[in-house]
């Protein structure tokens, strides 16, 4: 009879612990950025694995990184992300805005595309009309689908303001426009004779179906992205309504320790510290 109490009573203090552990779980919820999903993914999984009382949940969707700063600021998430700095207008909203890679926006083309380097002049006559196919540039014979991105888009930013002929460059109709970086990375992946606006992160998840181009001679190699020899670069930020504090703090402080760094660095991103 004792014994019996005994086991209950065993049995009772276990199950309070436990409700007492899953009480103490604490959550970190991030959304945001589209091209900063496959980071953060793994980022996510690896710190979930040291740290068993955090859950973090990250919007498989992307919202694009106004999105991230405008879910941050209003509370709907811990953590923004952005591929892009605070503009303005925006800086107002008492974000802390934490930089944690910087990553090579890419000249990227579908792998059945036999080319492998572009000049700026050669990328600006295609994006104008007046290049229209592979056999122009010694590349196969079929017509050239240009992919673009939305012009408020933190990676076309990024085109305009490094490639100088796309400051103020007119994409005809022929030219398609992208809504996300997930979107982009799928048809560059699946679509033969495609050209786009892509970066490093999505050429190495590609796994060889994305092929990067040099650009007037260089490579968008990690080491080049760090050294600015390759200058057509976007900073990837963590934006926090304020100082990050507990686990948010916590979580950005691995982020950019030097297991989040290997992380970053698997995938072909610079990080910052």
């Amino acid at each position: 009879m004792n014994m019996r109490v005994h086991v209950i009573c065993i049995c009772l203090l276990a199950s309070a612990l436990f409700v007492g552990a899953a009480g103490a779980e604490e959550k970190i919820r991030l959304a945001g950025s589209g091209g900063m999903i496959p980071i953060m993914n793994d980022l996510a999984k690896e710190y979930m694995a040291e740290n068993r009382n955090v859950r973090i949940e990250i919007n498989q969707k992307s919202i694009e990184s106004k999105g991230g700063i405008m879910s941050a600021a209003e509370g709907r998430v811990d953590i923004g992300m952005a591929a892009r700095t605070l503009k303005d207008d925006e800086k107002n909203l008492g974000l802390q805005a934490t930089e944690i890679a910087r990553v090579g926006t890419v000249i990227g083309v579908n792998k059945n595309v036999s080319l492998r380097e572009i000049t700026s002049e050669q990328l600006c006559r295609i994006y104008e009309g007046r290049l229209a196919s592979w056999g122009e540039l010694k590349a196969g014979k079929d017509n050239i689908m240009a992919l673009t991105r939305p012009n408020q888009d933190a990676t076309k930013e990024t085109v305009r303001k490094y490639i100088p002929c796309f400051a103020d460059l007119k994409e005809p109709d022929t030219v398609i426009s992208i809504a996300t970086a997930p979107e982009m990375t799928k048809v560059l992946t699946n679509r033969p004779n495609t050209i786009g606006f892509t970066d490093a992160v999505a050429v190495e998840s590609s796994g060889g179906a994305i092929v990067p181009l040099k650009l007037d001679g260089v490579d968008p190699t990690p080491d080049n992205v760090k050294s600015g020899k390759y200058k057509v670069i976007k900073s990837f930020f963590l934006m926090t309504k304020g100082q990050p504090s507990g686990a948010v703090k916590e979580f950005i402080a691995f982020v950019r320790g030097p297991k989040g760094a290997r992380i970053i660095g698997s995938h072909k991103a610079v990080p910052v510290k």
